[in-house]
């Protein structure tokens, strides 16, 4: 069922409930005012008589009755009895009249119908003499029986001729509001998964069709820098794998160019080994992005950032060994996030990494965490030699390897940190410090935060 006809069995659903609850509330309130009417005069004239009746004798009460039948304020036609235990004493009117079934010794006073439910009587129990009676006033109520059925009769049939006209145009109107989603659809199912720069128009009017427009366009932004960063992504690592694949296939050819002694064809394994460990230690690193983006929080669990940064600085030790560095690390507080535990452990260790490696021998590393607003603020430093300026912009990026320092490696230590933090709702940036060194600050929600105001910009 569509959404246009689920739009018009609702409206016309409660549309009948209305117009249903209307009819019989007019129906209901005519009839009243109507029967109302007729039955208060009823009463009121047979009191009046009735009183009149009480204090006269059998013949005067026979003319109060007369002249009260030749009345035709009420209707065209009347019928008057006076009762007096099982005898008629009076009766005048009209001989078609149908009569009430009532029982002078058993009759209230009220109003109630004839035995063919023509007329309409108000009964008014007195005492004739010392002998209960009864005074029996009736009308001929055809009129207001016949208007009472008249609004009825319109009423059945115009109820549902109005829920007609409603429903039809309701399921009109569904339909021109529905226009231009369907208008929507269809030029979404034109755009190409080629053509992610074509855009829906969102027309002038400011709706929700508008939004919905404007939702889908934010989307269609999003996956077009998605796969632009794809590609960009794929082509970076064709271009990093393909010279260091050149070189290890260009050196074995020549290798078994020509007949060699064992030196010389040890020492080609030896730079093919070299080359391959690179090439691995790229490979992983692909993997671990796309891992990256595949699981995302998967595995998610407070973890406490002092601990994993005392195992990765057990990890380093070491590189720090091998090159005689001082490290230090401040870590006294007890800091609870959220997050992949191995995810932030490899973000520690990459950053301790990357500066244990542009430090020079005897230099200084150091590794701090505190807390500061709701969030563990963790700073790697160290003595090397900084980070060229118009570096800065670009060490997160993939493959980004800057021109002064060495080029060993993939370049992807750092994008790949950037890609942690980002999915831990974090912020990370690096600065050169006034005094020497390279600092890179890593800012993560503690768990309970609100995260989104760490959310990194892109």
């Amino acid at each position: 069922m569509t959404i246009r006809q689920k739009l018009t069995l609702y409206w016309a659903a409660v549309l009948a409930a209305i117009l249903v609850v209307a009819a019989c509330s007019v129906f209901v309130i005519f009839r009243g005012q109507q029967w109302g009417a007729l039955d208060a005069a009823l009463i009121e004239e047979a009191d009046t008589s009735a009183s009149a009746i009480a204090r006269a004798d059998a013949g005067a009460a026979a003319l109060v009755v007369q002249r009260l039948s030749q009345e035709r304020d009420l209707g065209p036609a009347k019928r008057v009895r006076l009762i007096a235990g099982d005898a008629v004493v009076a009766d005048y009117g009209s001989p078609q009249a149908d009569l009430p079934a009532t029982d002078g010794s058993a009759a209230h006073r009220g109003v109630v119908d004839g035995s063919r439910r023509v007329y309409r009587f108000a009964v008014m129990p007195l005492l004739l003499g010392n002998q209960p009676a009864i005074l029996e006033d009736g009308v001929d109520a055809s009129a207001v029986r016949n208007s009472v059925a008249r609004l009825g009769a319109i009423l059945l049939v115009l109820t549902p001729l109005l829920l007609a006209a409603s429903v039809a145009g309701g399921y009109w109107m569904a339909g021109r509001s529905l226009a231009p989603i369907g208008s929507l659809a269809d030029d979404l199912a034109r755009i190409d998964p080629r053509e992610l720069d074509r855009r829906l128009s969102a027309g002038t009017a400011q709706d929700e069709v508008a939004r919905l427009a404007a939702s889908i366009n934010a989307l269609l932004d999003r996956l077009q820098a998605a796969s632009a960063t794809e590609r960009r992504f794929l082509s970076d690592a064709a271009h990093e794998l393909r010279t260091p694949l050149t070189v290890l296939r260009t050196g074995l050819e020549i290798a078994l160019g020509r007949e060699r002694g064992a030196d010389e064809l040890r020492e080609a394994l030896r730079a093919a080994l070299r080359d391959a460990i690179a090439l691995c230690a790229t490979a992983d690193e692909l993997l671990a992005m796309a891992a990256l983006s595949e699981e995302a929080f998967g595995r998610r669990a407070a973890v406490n950032i002092g601990d994993l940064v005392g195992e990765a600085v057990d990890a380093v030790e070491p590189l720090v060994q091998a090159k005689n560095l001082t490290m230090t690390a401040d870590c006294a507080s007890t800091l609870i996030v959220e997050g992949n535990p191995e995810h932030l452990r490899r973000l520690i260790v990459n950053l301790l990494d990357n500066a244990i490696k542009f430090t020079p021998e005897s230099g200084r590393v150091a590794i701090a965490l505190e807390e500061r607003e709701n969030a563990a603020l963790l700073r790697v430093t160290d003595s090397g030699p900084g980070i060229a300026p118009g570096d800065l912009p670009f060490i997160f990026e993939r493959f980004f390897r800057g021109a002064g320092h060495n080029r060993a490696g993939s370049g992807l230590g750092l994008s790949l940190c950037r890609e942690i933090v980002r999915l831990h709702h974090g912020q990370i940036s690096a600065r050169n410090k006034p005094e020497g060194g390279c600092e890179v600050v890593v800012t993560l929600p503690l768990r309970g935060a609100h995260s989104a105001r760490f959310i990194p910009r892109t």
